[in-house]
């Protein structure tokens, strides 16, 4: 069977969280799982009624609310978290706290495995103009949604498992992807004429003729125009499970060439393997991740000449845009208990926000730096609170950071904002029920609305989409 990428479990998490606290600092090894095969479903589409945009609703539900604030999202806060009843699919309630609206995007029932969500937080769900999103179900098919009406489109049956689909930065119709778990061809496939075709065939043009895969390992994209992607090439024997990486390369997908590569011999500890890759917003750096003491977070050119560390591990993270478009690294350092944020250019390291609410209590959380057009802002999703270093949790404290989506602003004392609590009931979660169940917010190009998958408070797991007011900056 085919192996699938599982980023980091809540029982890791934690374990990185105690570690941090009072003890040195280490990175969290994301753990691997076997991927079921993907059974394709039929097309079972659910009629929903055709509405307004979720961001319209917020700022009309928000008119009052905003007269009396200076922007359309509070200040983050811990504010009580209220039971509303769970929406059928394409329904919506209102989070009684901030006043946004939250449509329910996706049904479990739609596909099989019990659970319907998008991808993860480093990953745009939703395309170009915001008209499609995608989502897997529990058995590794992919779906198309109507981004108004969250009507079910249908399974996409070229796509399967872990093929890395990336939505084209400006025709909402395409999506790049490859084969699962990393192919030796890239293709685009047309959401509309249902049309596949090549991007690239690596096959004879990299110095790693034994390479099988050229994928970013679960967690990379293209840079904000769709002109680099960055990768790495790596084999899988399926017989003696055994995974090799060869090294790294840049792909110009505009010019159809390979600008650059790392063979695995020059990594900073040779041979080491990466826990994903990554382009950097502008498209000027590679950026692979490696665990602690293997290299760490690092910053290449693309022709992979010159390099800089940004972090000693590899903890959550994405890389988004600054305020004036400058290439940021923004990420959860437990050791100093800070998010942070690296200005990759000038170095410049910015600490927006505790990771240590009080003493012995922390968080786990996913950042989401896909909003593009939106730069200089960052999505936050929470879980995994604890107290008493980790004996006691959920942490029995609401603090203003735990169990929600807010948004921080990627600049000295910059702005937290509420957006919404996230009403997952992970108590009796495990493995990948609990890894599943994790947020993992991300936001759309123009950070008009975030997607992140709850159970709202028990059963089957599904996306959920915020709509945002357009004065909250």
């Amino acid at each position: 069977m085919n192996q699938h990428r599982i980023r980091v479990s809540t029982v890791c998490a934690m374990a990185a969280l105690t570690l941090a606290m009072g003890q040195n600092a280490a990175a969290v090894e994301r753990v691997e799982r076997t991927e079921r095969t993907s059974e394709r479903s039929t097309e079972r589409t659910t009629e929903r009624t055709a509405e307004r945009s979720p961001e319209q609703k917020t700022q009309q539900h928000n008119t009052q609310q905003q007269k009396q604030q200076s922007a359309g999202l509070p200040p983050l806060s811990a504010d009580a978290i209220e039971s509303v009843d769970k929406p059928q699919p394409g329904g919506e309630f209102t989070d009684p706290a901030y006043g946004t609206h939250v449509h329910r995007a996706t049904a479990a029932s739609d596909g099989e495995g019990g659970r319907m969500r998008h991808e993860y937080s480093r990953r745009q769900a939703f395309n170009a103009d915001n008209s499609r999103y995608l989502a897997q179900d529990g058995r590794g098919a992919w779906y198309l949604y109507d981004g108004k009406t969250f009507r079910n489109l249908g399974a996409i049956e070229t796509l399967a498992g872990d093929c890395e689909p990336i939505w084209h930065p400006t025709d909402p119709n395409l999506i790049y992807f490859t084969d699962r778990n990393g192919g030796t061809t890239w293709w685009t496939y047309n959401t509309t004429t249902k049309k596949k075709d090549v991007v690239f065939d690596f096959t004879g043009k990299t110095p790693w003729p034994d390479a099988t895969s050229y994928w970013t390992k679960g967690e990379g994209t293209t840079s904000a125009d769709g002109r680099y992607l960055s990768l790495m090439a790596t084999s899988y024997n399926e017989s003696t499970k055994e995974k090799k990486i060869y090294g790294l390369l840049t792909l110009d997908i505009r010019e159809k060439k390979i600008v650059g590569t790392l063979d695995a011999k020059d990594f900073p500890v040779p041979g080491a393997f990466p826990d994903h890759i990554s382009t950097s917003a502008s498209g000027k750096y590679a950026v692979p991740s490696w665990l602690n003491g293997q290299g760490g977070t690092r910053a290449y050119t693309l022709d992979f000449k010159k390099s800089v560390e940004l972090a000693t591990g590899s903890e959550h993270s994405d890389l988004a845009f600054g305020p004036n478009k400058q290439d940021y690294f923004v990420y959860a350092d437990y050791g100093s208990g800070q998010l942070v944020a690296v200005d990759i250019d000038s170095k410049e390291r910015i600490d927006l926000h505790s990771l240590y609410p009080a003493s012995g209590e922390a968080y786990a959380l996913h950042v989401s730096g896909q909003a593009f057009d939106k730069p200089g802002w960052v999505v936050i999703s929470t879980y995994a609170d604890s107290a008493n270093y980790n004996t006691t949790s959920p942490a029995p404290t609401l603090r203003p950071e735990y169990r929600k989506v807010w948004l921080q602003e990627l600049a000295p004392n910059g702005r937290s904002l509420n957006v919404a609590h996230i009403r997952a009931n992970d108590s009796k979660a495990t493995g990948d029920a609990a890894y599943f169940l994790e947020p993992q917010a991300t936001a759309s190009r123009d950070l008009s609305r975030i997607i992140f998958a709850t159970n709202l408070g028990g059963g089957e797991i599904n996306s959920y989409v915020i709509g945002l007011p357009s004065v909250f900056a």
